[in-house]
């Protein structure tokens, strides 16, 4: 078993930010930067750097900010950008050219940072990224969001996501729930950003091209799946598509997740 190396940093505003590191016995054949999920954190990622480590890759990233040890009000950010600087300040760990790998909202913010920094990125793996809602809020929902994301940006609101719908097996639910470091709220102003954030991705999605490797969970409950066909439909560069069948969204703590960490250092060797 590998043990990750734990580490701090700073963003380029200063907010203080946890990272943790998984490095190969050897020299690193390959360099992979870590994005998590919504209301989690990289401890959750232990498995796939274990993994990946043992494949020669050395695997690290940050918990983004408000989440899981590093600084920020839980579940709320003032700027989508700064979750980009928070992907900015690791990437500073890493050589000039790295492959992405981001989960869910994670992958909405590696895309965003792709955006403007894809000469730095060789391939960019994603699983499940968040490019669609899979519950499609009423207009006066969002429009209450965006009245409060200026009059109340850090009110603290339920995720809204069912645990149930993260993943097949319940005792890696109940661990999720029980683990002291969720973050299980959200804010107007983070909604807001994320759809903003999500309307540049798609609107620059002809625009891209580093090659990409999409997961997909076979069950999908939390991302709109029809958002996850249109995207890897549409993304003009090269591509490959994996579908895990009878799987929820959370497929790296899904029983076959031997499956996906294989796949993923598959692709990461190219």
């Amino acid at each position: 078993m590998t043990t990750p190396n734990l580490f701090q940093l700073e963003a380029a505003d200063g907010t203080v930010l946890a990272g943790r590191e998984w490095r190969p016995d050897g020299l690193a054949e390959h360099h992979v930067l870590v994005v998590h999920g919504l209301g989690e954190h990289l401890a959750r990622y232990d498995y796939l750097g274990e993994s990946l480590a043992e494949g020669g890759v050395r695997t690290l990233g940050v918990d983004l900010r408000g989440h899981g040890m590093s600084k920020g009000r839980r579940g709320h950010v003032k700027a989508w950008a700064n979750y980009v600087a928070d992907v900015e300040a690791a990437a500073e760990m890493m050589p000039d050219k790295f492959i992405l790998l981001g989960h869910s909202m994670g992958g909405l913010v590696a895309l965003d940072y792709l955006r403007t920094h894809a000469h730095r990125v060789t391939r960019t793996i994603l699983s499940g990224p968040l490019v669609g809602e899979a519950v499609d809020n009423p207009a006066w929902k969002k429009f209450m969001a965006g009245f409060l994301s200026v009059a109340l940006p850090w009110i603290p609101i339920a995720n809204g996501i069912p645990m149930v719908d993260l993943c097949t097996d319940a005792e890696e639910v109940a661990l999720f729930e029980r683990d002291s470091m969720r973050v299980k709220t959200v804010t107007p102003r983070w909604y807001t950003e994320m759809l903003s954030a999500m309307d540049r991705v798609w609107k620059t999605l002809p625009n891209f091209t580093t090659p990409l490797h999409l997961h997909v969970a076979g069950e999908e409950k939390v991302i709109d799946r029809d958002a996850l066909e249109r995207f890897y439909q549409e993304w003009p560069a090269a591509k490959q598509r994996w579908v895990w069948e009878g799987g929820y969204h959370e497929i790296l703590h899904e029983p076959f997740r031997e499956g996906v960490a294989a796949a993923m250092l598959e692709g990461i060797r190219g």
